[in-house]
Order: C-alpha cells, then sequence, then structure tokens
C-alpha cells in the first residue's frame, strides 16, 4: 500500500493524462507497456524490458532511479510521471504518428469551429447539434492543451520538418492539378506538344526512389556504351 500511495503522489493533470494515453496507443504496444487505472490512475506497467529500451532509448532502471515505482507480481510498475517521461522519449524517437494525429484531430476541430457539430446526449445516447461556439470552446479547453503538450514531446525540429513535408505535398498535388488543366487547354490548339508535355511530366518525377543516391557497380571496359564522334576526312591546307 505504501508503494501505491507513492505512485499515486507523482499524479498528473487531466490534460497530460490524455497526451499520455493518445501517445503510448500509436507508440508503444500492449505487450511491451501499458497504463493501469485499477491501483492507481495513469501508471505504467513494463511486460518487456528489452523492447521498452528500445523503443525509449533507455533502460527500465533509469526511469526507476527518477521517479517512485514498485514490483507486483513479477511486473515493474511506474508512476504517472514516468509514464510521462518514457511517452516524451517515444515521441522523439517517432513523432510522425502523433503529429499526423494531431493534424487530423485540428483539422476536425476546425471544419467543427465553422460550421458546428453534434454530441451524443448522455441521457438518451441521441445526438445533439452544437454551435461553432461551443465547438471552438471546447477545442480551447480540451483539444488544443493536449495537442500543444504532444507537440513539445516530439520537438521543434520534428514539428518543423513534419509541417515542411505535408506543405510541399499539398504543393506538388496543386501544381499537378494545375499542370493538368494547362496540358487540357494546350491539346485543343497543339495536340503534339500537349503529349510532349505530359509524357516529360510522368516520366521525369522526382520521387523518393529516383533521388536516393543508389551505389552501383562499376561497368567493365566492354560494358561502357561507345560514343562515336563524327571527324571531317580528308587532305587539309
Amino acid at each position: 500500500m505504501d508503494g501505491w500511495r507513492r505512485l499515486k503522489a507523482e499524479a498528473i493533470d487531466e490534460h497530460e493524462a490524455s497526451a499520455l494515453w493518445a501517445a503510448l496507443e500509436l507508440l508503444v504496444p500492449s505487450e511491451v507497456a501499458e497504463l493501469s487505472v485499477a491501483s492507481s490512475d495513469d501508471t505504467l506497467t513494463v511486460h518487456d524490458h528489452v523492447s521498452f529500451e528500445a523503443l525509449t532509448g533507455q533502460t527500465v532502471a533509469a526511469f526507476q532511479a527518477r521517479f517512485s515505482w514498485l514490483v507486483h507480481d513479477g511486473e515493474v510498475f511506474l508512476s504517472p510521471r514516468a509514464a510521462l517521461a518514457v511517452v516524451e522519449l517515444a515521441c522523439r524517437r517517432n513523432p510522425a504518428p502523433v503529429l499526423d494525429l494531431v493534424m487530423a484531430e485540428e483539422a476536425v476541430a476546425r471544419e467543427k469551429s465553422k460550421r458546428g457539430g453534434t454530441i451524443e446526449n448522455w441521457e438518451t445516447r441521441e445526438p445533439v447539434t452544437t454551435s461553432a461556439e461551443f465547438e471552438y470552446d471546447y477545442y480551447l479547453r480540451r483539444q488544443k492543451p493536449v495537442h500543444e503538450i504532444l507537440r513539445q514531446w516530439c520537438g521543434y525540429g520534428s514539428v518543423t520538418a513534419h509541417e515542411r513535408l505535408l506543405a510541399a505535398e499539398a504543393e506538388v498535388n496543386r501544381l499537378d492539378v494545375l499542370l493538368a488543366w494547362a496540358v487540357d487547354h494546350i491539346r485543343r490548339t497543339d495536340k503534339s506538344a500537349a503529349e510532349l508535355i505530359e509524357r516529360e511530366h510522368e516520366e521525369d518525377r522526382i520521387t523518393p526512389y529516383t533521388i536516393r543516391p543508389v551505389p552501383q557497380r562499376p561497368l567493365k571496359p566492354h560494358e561502357i556504351p561507345r560514343i562515336e564522334v563524327p571527324t571531317r576526312r580528308g587532305w587539309y591546307r
């Protein structure tokens, strides 16, 4: 009981708990570690110590040295504060799934803040229409703090790199649509030019596979293509 009281003494607030559960579900398989609410809210039970170290870059003992813990039924239970530190390290090592989740939830919240949404009535279980003002207030109070915590765990460098990647992909898609529209208009007056532009656009695409430097086997002398250079023959004065 003293051990459980020590774990409860390192409690976290509701926003930290929401971020903890969201990130852990994305990054840490349940067979490696899982959260518990049975004896103490938000405590982390570690099942597989080897996989745990691979996900976080630190041993379980390293967290035991910094935070409260106990051993129960042969398994290590870490405090909620320790669980936050574990998930933060996991986010730094694999930020993409977490940032994808944050941006997806923000996209939904943006639409609801413009047009409103629906919630379930806890008594009748029937959907109830909500106003845009209600949805925006809900986002500020409940979602935004959690998103800020998740972004902080992922690190500034990861956030900016992820956002730049998404912006680049969106811009490529926009230009692709614009070029298709332009080629269709050119085809009405110059079909051959339109086909040339379209073929070059498809064949010369830059992809992760074409931009990646791939070492290749050196060519033997007989494999090197022969280049013929025409020269003028005859007597010169």
